[in-house]
C-alpha cells in the first residue's frame, strides 16, 4: 500500500529527552518515506536543534486545524489535549508506566492513571510495557521495538583525551529523583576515577564529586562523550526502554546497570553488561571497581556490547509501525466507535483540565516535569526572600493574561 498518511504527533515540549528523541526517530523516518508528518508542541517551543537530521515540521497546539489520520499521543500529559483534536484515528504511545514519575499521594499520579483508560489504540517500544497495559488495563498494545541510530552513535574521538585513571560517566536528569542521580553519585565519591555528568534537568550538588559537567547536550555531542569515558552507570528507578546503555555500548564503552523495568530488553548481567540490584548503592561500587581491575571482563563487555547495538535497527520498527498505521485506516473504525465511549474520554480529559487549572496553585504543589517554564521559573523563585512577593504578583498576572487569551 503506497497511500500518503497524515500523522501527527504530540510531544509536551522541544526540550532534551530521550522520549522526545524516541519520537522524532518515529516521525523523521515516516516524513522521509513520504508521509505528511507534523510534530504538535504542547509548549510555546516550536523547535528541536539537539536532534540531528530533524525535518519534520512543528506546530503548535493552538495552531492545530486540519484533520489528520492518525493522531498520537507521546505521553500521560499529552494524551488528555489528543481527545479533543480532530483525527480520524487516535493512537498513544505508551512509553513507561508515567505513574511513578510522581511521588505517591501526589494528585498528579491519580491523573496520569486517568490517562491509561482512555479509549484509543495503544503503541509502546518494550515488551514489559506491552504486558503490563494487557495484564492491568486490557489494552493490545502494538509492541514497535526502539532501534539505534547507526548514524549517531558509533565509537567516536574523545573530547578530550583519556587518562591513567578510568573516566565515569553518570547520566540523567538529576533533578528527577527516580532518575537516580543522587545513588550514582554515592557510589562513585570514593573510587580512584575522574567523574563526568550529563544532566538535561539539574546540577550536580556541590558536595558530590565531578570533573566535567555537561548540561543540554545536543545528541551528535553525547557520542563523543561516551567515546570519552570508560564505564557508564546507570542507577534510574523509573525506565521504559533504557536508551542511553545501548548508547554506550554502540560507541565501545562498558555499562552497570540497576535493575529497573526495562533494563532486561537488551541487557545481559555479565555478558553485554554488569547489573545491581535497584538501590543497592555498595554492590554498584564494587562492580564498577570490577571493571577497573578485570581487563579480560571490561573487553568481553566492550565485544559483546558491540554486537548487541548491531542488532538494534529502526527501520525494521518503522516497518512495523507504517503497516500498523495502514491497518488502522484500511480496517478500523473512525474515532470514536461508540458515542458512550467518546464521552468517557471527554470527561478524562475534563478531569486533567480541572486539575492544570485549580489544581496547581502557586503555594500549593511543586511543578511537574511538564509545566509551562513560567510556572517552573515562579517556582524556584518563591523561597528567595522578597522574591515571593514579585513573584506571586507576576504569578496572578500570568494567570489572568492565560485566562484572557484562552
Amino acid at each position: 500500500m503506497n497511500k500518503i498518511m497524515k500523522v501527527g504527533y504530540i510531544i509536551p515540549g522541544c526540550g532534551i529527552s530521550g522520549g522526545v528523541a524516541v519520537v522524532c526517530q518515529h516521525a523523521n523516518r515516516l516524513l522521509q518515506r513520504g508521509h505528511d508528518v507534523i510534530l504538535i508542541s504542547d509548549s510555546r517551543d516550536k523547535e528541536i536543534n539537539w536532534f540531528p537530521g530533524q525535518n519534520v515540521p512543528i506546530i503548535t497546539i493552538d495552531e492545530y486545524a486540519e484533520k489528520f489520520d492518525i493522531l498520537v499521543a507521546t505521553g500521560w500529559s499529552t494524551a488528555f489535549k489528543v481527545v479533543n483534536l480532530a483525527a480520524n484515528h487516535k493512537c498513544y504511545f505508551v512509553q513507561s508506566d508515567e505513574t511513578r514519575f510522581h511521588e505517591d499521594g501526589n494528585n498528579w499520579k491519580y491523573i496520569t492513571a486517568l490517562s491509561y483508560l482512555l479509549n484509543f489504540n495503544y503503541i509502546t517500544e518494550a515488551k514489559w510495557i506491552q504486558k503490563w497495559l494487557y495484564q492491568y488495563l486490557n489494552h493490545e498494545a502494538e509492541l514497535i521495538p526502539n532501534g539505534l541510530d547507526k548514524q549517531i552513535f558509533f565509537p567516536d574521538k574523545p573530547l578530550f583525551p583519556k587518562k591513567d585513571k578510568p573516566r565515569l560517566l553518570l547520566e540523567g536528569a538529576i533533578a528527577l529523583p527516580y532518575k537516580g542521580m543522587s545513588d550514582a553519585f554515592e557510589a562513585v565519591k570514593d573510587l580512584d576515577a575522574e567523574i563526568w555528568c550529563v544532566s538535561s534537568f539539574g546540577k550536580p550538588k556541590p558536595e558530590w564529586r565531578c570533573d566535567r559537567f555537561f548540561s543540554q547536550v545536543p545528541m551528535e555531542m553525547m557520542r563523543r562523550i561516551y567515546s570519552s569515558c570508560d564505564i557508564l552507570l546507570k542507577l534510574s528507578r523509573v525506565e521504559g526502554f533504557f536508551g542511553p546503555p545501548l548508547e554506550m555500548m554502540a560507541c565501545g564503552g562498558t555499562v552497570v546497570v540497576g535493575k529497573v523495568t526495562g533494563y532486561d530488553e537488551y541487557i545481559i548481567n555479565g555478558h553485554n553488561a554488569l547489573v545491581v540490584e535497584p538501590g543497592d548503592v555498595s554492590s554498584a561500587t564494587t562492580a564498577i571497581n570490577e571493571l577497573i581491575n578485570n581487563a579480560s571482563l571490561r573487553q568481553a563487555l566492550i565485544q559483546n556490547g558491540l554486537e548487541t547495538a548491531k542488532l538494534w535497527d529502526w527501520e525494521k520498527s518503522i516497518d512495523k509501525l507504517e503497516l500498523f498505521f495502514y491497518d488502522l485506516i484500511q480496517n478500523i473504525e473512525p474515532y470514536p466507535q461508540k458515542k458512550v465511549r467518546a464521552l468517557c474520554d471527554q470527561g478524562i480529559a475534563l478531569s486533567f483540565d480541572m486539575a492544570a487549572i485549580n489544581y496547581m496553585r502557586y503555594y500549593e504543589a511543586g511543578p511537574s516535569v511538564y509545566t509551562e517554564p513560567i510556572d517552573r521559573l515562579l517556582y524556584r523563585i518563591r523561597n528567595i526572600g522578597l522574591a515571593k512577593i514579585v513573584a506571586n504578583l507576576l504569578f496572578k498576572m500570568y494567570k489572568k493574561f492565560e485566562k484572557l487569551i484562552n
